[in-house]
């Protein structure tokens, strides 16, 4: 009989993690509420790993190349095409130096000033900047489908999905866990994966200590009188707490907007009208013909922070023995959801990953306190 594996969420970590370890072991997933109906829905699906972990390529060469071979997947697709972040004149030589080190690296980036940066992409109004630093191996995807099409894997792999499922807390005998105490019955298990988001450190709070704290973040989609062209990249502001990337249908999607959230439970799922004065704003100092653009659609949600941005994807040698821990994403679970399931599945059976997993270890921090300085990744480099 496989060793049973018993997985707390259903976003798209917890999903990608069932699929990963379906059939190899005896797999349930647990979801209080719908698959994908939480951070994971509510996410813009970027994926910029190369760029988020410059300094160890592997991991992010391991999740674009799952995307790539993952596109077409039942429903799935995955769009790839460049990424640029804004430069304004007083960082052009230091954004020059950061492209021409990261290039040296072995990275696809590259600095494109005025002139280069108005022939690649003309959509953008460049007269009050000094270029841009353009990197390929990114894209977008839809969250929803991705997580749903997990899923189905994982199900057509032998593994069992419980939906409007919530846990009470782990079962713990001898040091060790033996399963999850349901709010209607329990269950049993070897090993417990907690990939519950934000709601992970109270989970675990009679268990292990987990260094992370809620915050919202917000989205809206803006619709050009002109629809945006295929060839329009994704990109971020640095300073201005904004990223944005194109809708398929020519619109244009904004989000970031982050703050750290004392009162996760009542939070607005609504964007903010000064986040959409702030997007009202800026985008048309960079964008030409969106000036006139309209307001589609806009909303908020809550996702767990780590204290240094980096997800916590980890068996706490503190903690129960059979425990796993993954949260802490910073609005990157999607794009990291395949480096998760990869670490979970080294974690557990110590198969040696292709990336190294020392960037996700919880003992990198000296401290487990929730009452760390939150650092917001839409504010960017």
């Amino acid at each position: 009989m496989s060793e049973r594996v018993a997985i707390v969420g259903g976003g798209v970590a917890g999903c990608a993690v069932a699929r990963e370890l379906a059939p190899a072991f005896e797999v349930e997933l647990f979801e209080a509420g719908q698959l994908a109906s939480g951070a994971t829905a509510l996410a813009a699906g970027e994926v910029t790993m190369l760029s988020s972990y410059p300094d160890e390529p592997a991991i992010g060469r391991h999740a674009l190349e799952f995307f790539r071979a993952y596109d077409g997947t039942g429903e799935f697709a995955f769009t790839e095409l460049p990424s640029v972040g804004v430069v304004t004149p007083d960082r052009e030589a230091e954004k020059r130096r950061y492209a021409d080190r990261l290039a040296a690296d072995g990275l696809p980036v590259r600095y494109l000033d005025r002139e280069a940066a108005a022939e690649s992409y003309p959509t953008f109004d460049l007269s009050g900047l000094a270029g841009l630093v353009e990197f390929d191996g990114t894209g977008f995807l839809d969250p929803y489908t991705f997580a749903i099409t997990l899923a189905e894997e994982a199900t057509d792999r032998g593994a069992t999905v419980h939906t409007k499922t919530p846990v009470a807390d782990l079962r713990v005998e001898d040091g060790a866990v033996v399963g999850l105490d349901l709010e209607a019955g329990s269950v049993d298990a070897d090993h417990v994966v907690v990939a519950a988001g934000w709601h992970s450190r109270a989970l675990l709070a009679d268990h292990v200590e987990i260094p992370i704290r809620p915050y919202r973040t917000q989205c809206i989609v803006l619709r050009p009188e002109t629809p945006l062209p295929g060839s329009f990249p994704m990109g971020w502001y640095p300073g201005e707490h904004v990223y944005f990337r194109p809708e398929h249908n020519g619109d244009l999607l904004v989000g970031g907007w982050s703050f750290a959230e004392d009162d996760p439970e009542g939070a607005s799922g609504d964007a903010d009208e000064a986040f959409r004065q702030h997007v009202a704003e800026l985008v048309p100092t960079f964008l030409g013909g969106l000036d006139g653009a309209g307001y589609v659609d806009g909303w908020a949600g809550i996702d767990a922070a780590s204290p240094d941005t980096r997800p916590i994807v980890d068996a706490p040698s503190d903690a129960p023995e059979g425990l796993l821990v993954a949260t802490g994403f910073n609005g990157r679970g999607v794009m990291t959801a395949p480096v998760t399931a990869t670490t979970v599945r080294s974690l557990l059976t110590g198969e040696p990953a292709p990336f190294p997993t020392e960037p996700f270890a919880i003992d990198r921090f000296e401290s487990r306190s929730d009452e760390f300085e939150f650092v917001s990744i839409s504010a960017g480099e």
